[in-house]
């Protein structure tokens, strides 16, 4: 309806329409009008299940749309709710919404079933192959739904009667699975059928019992054991009656075709052991060995409530080739996570090995795996196996793995494959896309598409340095790039996944390790206050991107431990145990000597890092009403800050110590120069990076702090000049080099698949397009519209789905005429800054726009709606 009220997008904990909670359920809602000056005044929440209304909110006289908590009376364990809200406006309209649903989880009641695992499993060093398990059961009259509530270690596939249950893959997610361990929850309403049906599922490796040798103690992780599982079926008949088939002693178990599987070396399967028909309910499985019931993981059962892994798309071979070897390679054209679906024609018992890998031998027709695989010291690495079971053409693809790669190897074939021999799988947590930027400049475009490859390569339940190499939940990594990931696509889901994976790592004394979740490795090194800001930074730039107070409460404890903790390892407020300013441009090998050879001193980051930290916590303490913790730690922060001043600035010579991009940088990004000091260290940072002719010369927290500052303090040109650089050390060199994701190392050495250097995508959306938020309305309830039209650019276009709706800021740049198109989300308001010049000759429709002039700035405050503005300059 032509200038209605709409409400669309309605969310509970983030997740549309979610199945199995345990978290109490907090809605939000957008609401859009082709008007402009739309703000929601009032809202009323009704929440019934099929029997009656468990919470009316009555008529709230608020604004307020988002994360707005179930005040009724206590939820059911698995029960079905739905949800309606309506809302009222400024322009005296109301709109109710269509119906929403949740359903609960077991909300912590006791389990029927119980952990078993196979009768032929006893050893974790002897669980290489993948356990079959089966439980035939008869319904004696319709059923009208069924939910499954399962949990396998490592990975599980559940089937009713042959269908597989849901479309997630490597579930469930890598937790301290001593400390938590998260069970699916499956709608099966459509699988069963009134007769003989058969609950089934097949367990994998994956980190519960990864037994390959490494770095990280992951062989002697706290929690390994063998694979097991813990599974109930709760089906409501016609009758009315509720029937419960559990993991009991009565299970049937077998070994099947997947006769090895390690989440760190790959998968093996012999088509020849395939078991037809095995989890339909007609099987014969009297030949099946029996399971036994096994001890807990340790881990309390909470409900899975995240985006869970898919297939997210596929990929088919750009080029192929054979090797001097025999062997046969196929270029995907893309670095990414996944796995290879291959499609083979031979005799029975032919073996085909399959390798991967994102890097060649240097002479560009071998594959190479020694550039990645070299921290695995058991096994083979990135490595499936596929026996045929006949002559017929097969397909098969790996289940309980995932590989990092570009290039996939074929080994065994005796005959040249079709190009459609192999599709590349793409899997990860299956984000939704959030942000759009595009410009006139094709190399930012690459760069920004690197960006968003690199980092959804690497989130698999949690966020991983590289999808190969290593695996590892490096804390650091996903700091550097939270602001750039919250921007490009919706990780909240997952960053609270992974925040209480935090919690479960955290040692008593407030310590946390380098990589969460942590085997018990990571504690005494790696741990600073520079990689570990990611249990500060994330649920902060959560609140200031998403307006969610709540991820801020429950993760207070954490974090305010964390800081008690960095203020025992001070001596006179200065710190000095974190990794610094890692992979700054170096030429030579990927090893730790070069890649630690930063300019900037440790002890300066860290004991910035550390000031953060403390004046980021009084901001929390304020937002919670915290009263004591407000000055507690914003005295804290005063002391380090002073401490800092101390120590690394010479403010007579103006000099930051390592005289560096990086200090300068520092000192002005984490807020520890004066007012009146700003100007002049903004300065001394341009000329050293003019001295550096223009170029980068720092590693992954100087990309950070030199970016935004220069976006910041309205140098953006000057950042957008430095990542246009056509010379090493530069992202062009990379791409010249054929990167198609971000690297490790400046030089092309180390990882070919690392997301710590992305933050520049942030840097692009709020400094190039222009959008960003504001810190005093968090969540985009006022936006901060900075289009960078000096920059250069004939234009650029940027969005980003808020949790109010789509912001939009297209600019153009044609010859000093510029035109701009926004869209501000109904709800909320911003404000335009652009040139001074503007000031006077910026018009909407024909009618000038009155603005103001704020530091040196013209500045445009506007409402909801849609623009179409020009001006010159």
């Amino acid at each position: 309806m032509e200038n209605g009220l709409i409400i669309y997008d309605m969310t509970v904990n983030y997740l549309s329409n979610p199945l199995g909670l345990d978290s109490p359920p907090r809605f939000s809602w957008k609401y859009k009008s082709a008007d402009r000056d739309v703000r929601q005044v009032s809202y009323r929440i009704v929440v019934s299940s099929k029997e009656e209304t468990v919470w009316d909110s009555g008529v709230v006289e608020s604004g307020e749309s988002l994360h707005i908590g179930y005040g009724g009376t206590g939820l059911k364990p698995r029960t079905g709710y739905t949800w309606q809200a309506v809302i009222t406006d400024n322009h005296g309209r109301t709109a109710g919404s269509p119906k929403a649903s949740f359903e609960t989880g077991k909300l912590g009641e006791r389990w029927y079933g119980n952990w078993i695992t196979a009768d032929f499993i006893r050893k974790p060093d002897a669980a290489m192959e993948a356990p079959y398990f089966r439980r035939t059961f008869r319904l004696e009259s319709k059923p009208v739904d069924a939910r499954l509530y399962i949990c396998g270690l490592g990975y599980c596939r559940a089937f009713v009667n042959g269908e597989k249950c849901g479309d997630d893959e490597l579930s469930t997610a890598f937790t301290r699975y001593d400390g938590t361990v998260l069970y699916m929850t499956y709608d099966a309403s459509d699988y069963v059928s009134e007769g003989w049906n058969t609950l089934a599922a097949v367990l994998g490796n994956g980190w519960y019992n990864c037994f390959a040798e490494d770095p990280w103690n992951t062989r002697q992780s706290t929690w390994r054991a063998v694979p097991k599982m813990i599974a109930e079926l709760h089906v409501r008949l016609e009758d009315g009656a509720e029937i419960v088939i559990a993991s009991d002693a009565g299970w049937k178990s077998s070994k099947g075709p997947i006769t090895f599987n390690g989440i760190r070396n790959g998968e093996y399967y012999d088509a020849r052991l395939e078991i037809p028909g095995w989890n339909n309910a007609g099987f014969d499985d009297s030949g099946w060995g029996g399971v036994y019931i096994t001890r807990p993981p340790g881990g309390l059962l909470k409900a899975f409530e995240l985006q869970p892994i898919r297939k997210t798309m596929e990929l088919k071979p750009v080029r192929k080739w054979k090797t001097p070897a025999g062997t046969w390679i196929f270029d995907t054209g893309q670095n990414a996570s996944g796995a290879a679906r291959i499609k083979i024609f031979g005799e029975a018992g032919m073996e085909i090995i399959i390798r991967y890998s994102d890097v060649l031998e240097e002479d560009g027709i071998t594959l190479n795996q020694k550039a990645i695989g070299g921290f695995i010291k058991s096994g083979e690495f990135q490595t499936d196996k596929y026996i045929k079971k006949g002559g017929e053409g097969e397909e098969w693809s790996p289940v309980f793995v995932y590989h990092g790669f570009q290039y996939i190897e074929l080994e065994g074939l005796g005959y040249e494959p079709d190009m459609d021999a192999v599709t590349a799988v793409i899997m990860n947590t299956d984000f939704k896309t959030r942000g759009h930027f595009r410009c006139s400049d094709e190399l930012l475009n690459t760069v920004q598409r690197l960006c968003r490859w690199s980092t959804i390569s690497n989130y698999h339940s949690i966020p991983t340095d590289c999808p190969h190499r290593e695996k590892n939940g490096w804390t650091g990594d996903a700091s550097i790039s939270a602001e750039q990931t919250l921007l490009n696509f919706d990780p909240m889901p997952a960053y609270y996944k992974w925040l209480d994976d935090f919690a479960d790592a955290q040692k008593p004394n407030g310590c946390v390790p380098c990589v969460v979740p942590s085997t018990g490795w990571g504690y005494n090194w790696g741990n600073g206050p520079d990689w570990s800001s990611a249990l500060t930074l994330i649920p902060w730039y959560t609140y200031l991107y998403c307006g969610d107070a709540a991820i801020l409460e429950r993760n207070y404890e954490t974090i305010r431990k964390h800081c008690d903790f960095m203020l025992t390892m001070a001596d006179g407020y200065i710190v000095n145990y974190g990794i610094g300013d890692w992979c700054p441009p170096f030429e030579g090998k990927a090893i730790s000597v070069n890649m630690s050879s930063f300019k900037s001193p440790t002890e300066l980051t860290d004991t910035a890092y550390f000031y953060n930290t403390a004046d980021t916590l009084s901001k929390i303490a304020a937002i919670l009403g915290k009263g004591d913790d407000i000055v507690r730690y914003s005295d804290l922060a005063l002391k380090i800050k002073e401490a800092f001043r101390n120590k690394f600035f010479d403010k007579d010579n103006l000099a930051v110590a390592g005289d560096c991009q990086t200090s300068t940088a520092c000192m002005i990004f984490q807020g520890l120069a004066l007012a009146d000091e700003k100007d002049a260290l903004v300065d001394l940072l341009i000329r050293q990076i003019e001295e550096k002719d223009w170029h980068l010369d720092f590693g992954i927290l100087g990309n950070k702090y030199v970016m935004h500052t220069l976006g910041d303090t309205g140098h953006g040109s000057i950042g957008f000049q430095m990542i246009s650089q056509r010379t090493f050390p530069s992202f062009k060199r990379w791409i010249d080099l054929g990167a198609t994701t971000l690297w490790e190392c400046w030089n092309g050495g180390g990882s070919h698949n690392h997301h710590m250097f992305s933050d520049v995508s942030a840097f692009m959306y709020k400094y190039v397009g222009g959008i960003s938020p504001d810190e005093e309305k968090p969540g985009f309830r006022h936006i901060i519209l900075r289009p960078a039209v000096e920059c250069g650019l004939e234009f650029a276009e940027s969005s980003h789905e808020s949790m109010y709706g789509s912001i939009v800021c297209n600019w153009s740049n044609r010859n000093g005429n510029i035109g701009i198109e926004l869209e501000i989300p109904a709800g909320t308001g911003a404000s335009l800054i652009l040139p001074m010049g503007c000031i006077g000759n910026t018009a909407e429709n024909g009618s000038l726009l009155k603005g103001s002039v704020a530091e040196g700035k013209a500045r445009f405050e506007l409402k909801s709606g849609k623009y179409s503005i020009s001006t010159a300059i």
